[in-house]
């Protein structure tokens, strides 16, 4: 039973470090996103309107990318906030190997003493049972 405890253990502690990886290639994924709309916003206003149509163009656009942009920090946000978590799954899931381990060395030493003990009450008995056998008078 001990066994099966800590394999479960260690199984949800690989689950979580599985979604730890996942969280963090989502995170990465979403902080590349933004860098480059944040890279077209600071192009976009590198580049001069010189009349009427392209300073409304490029405003159009500079709210595109505004809102894109506020898009992408929601979902960083996000996903720092679910890699937080699956470092807090994986920290729990530490301690419950940790906790299944330590039942079981305890069970393992339980058992190696109650070994000892039926050892000892054997060897006693045994003795005992020597002591007691009918033995043939010495002659002398």
């Amino acid at each position: 039973m001990r066994q099966a405890e800590v394999e479960d253990a260690m199984r949800a502690l690989q689950r979580a470090r599985d979604a730890a990886d996942q969280a963090r290639a989502v995170h990465d994924r979403t902080v590349a996103k933004q860098a480059a709309i944040e890279e077209r916003m600071a192009r976009l206003q590198e580049t001069p309107a010189r009349t009427a149509g392209q300073l409304g163009r490029r405003e159009h656009f500079r709210a595109e990318l505004q809102a894109l942009l506020d898009g992408a920090a929601e979902r960083v946000a996000a996903s720092e906030r679910a890699l937080r978590e699956s470092t807090e799954r994986i920290a729990s899931a530490q301690g419950l190997v940790e906790r299944a381990l330590r039942a079981r060395e305890g069970a393992e030493a339980q058992r190696d003493a109650d070994d000892k003990a039926d050892a000892r009450r054997r060897e006693r008995r045994d003795q005992a049972a020597s002591d007691d056998r009918w033995r043939p008078p010495k002659r002398g």
